[in-house]
Formats: structure tokens, C-alpha cells, sequence
């Protein structure tokens, strides 16, 4: 297990204990209302919901194309949420830093735009 874990973290920073940018495209969502509702909380019906959860703080999280959900987090320590104003609910594409531990799997947000 232990030998994994650290292929795992080679491969994430790219083998020299540096970062590995990556391009993902998929949807913003609020982790909240993705989480905790029945009807997955996430694409164009939850868009105005999901964005005026990001606008007053609920935690923002992105839903990658092959289903897998990261946090978002800013590249620096402030919200990430101007980054992400109004793009709930659309298909984006981000580029960022991803990062894992303890099971949680996180992007730090360096570019989205919408996808096209």
C-alpha cells in the first residue's frame, strides 16, 4: 500500500516533487446542493441554484467529465468563487493543480473557460 501511495504522489507531481499542471473539462457545481440532493444537484436546471450557492460562500466543486469530483480551491489562500462566478451549471474547462489526501481529491484553480 505504501509502495502505491507513492507512485500515486510520483505521478500527480510529475516525479520531481513539482506540481503537475493538467486541463480537465467538465462542470462546476456547489459541493453542497451536489452532495446532499437526490437529483445530483449539478446541469443547466441547477445552474441559477448552484451559482448563487458559489456567490455566498457554499464550498465550489467540479464534476470532470469521467465523473470523478475534485474541491475547488484557489491557487492562492482567497476564495475561489470570482474565478468561477456564473459558470455553474456549464460545461468549462479548467486547468489547475490537482492534489489529493486523505481520499478528498482538490484542484488548485489556476484557468477556466468555458468549453467548446
Amino acid at each position: 500500500m505504501k509502495i502505491l501511495i507513492a507512485v500515486l504522489a510520483l505521478l500527480i507531481t510529475g516525479g520531481d516533487g513539482e506540481k503537475k499542471e493538467v486541463t480537465l473539462k467538465g462542470e462546476v457545481v456547489d459541493m453542497h446542493c451536489y452532495i446532499s440532493r437526490h437529483n445530483g444537484g449539478q446541469g443547466a436546471d441547477h445552474a441559477g441554484c448552484a451559482n448563487s450557492c458559489i456567490s455566498r460562500g457554499v464550498t465550489p466543486g467540479f464534476v470532470s467529465e469521467d465523473g470523478k469530483l475534485y474541491v475547488l480551491l484557489n491557487e492562492k489562500m482567497t476564495a475561489v468563487k470570482d474565478k468561477i462566478a456564473g459558470l455553474a451549471g456549464q460545461m468549462v474547462r479548467i486547468t489547475g493543480f490537482v492534489i489529493e489526501r486523505d481520499g478528498v481529491r482538490a484542484i488548485e484553480l489556476l484557468r477556466v473557460e468555458p468549453a467548446m
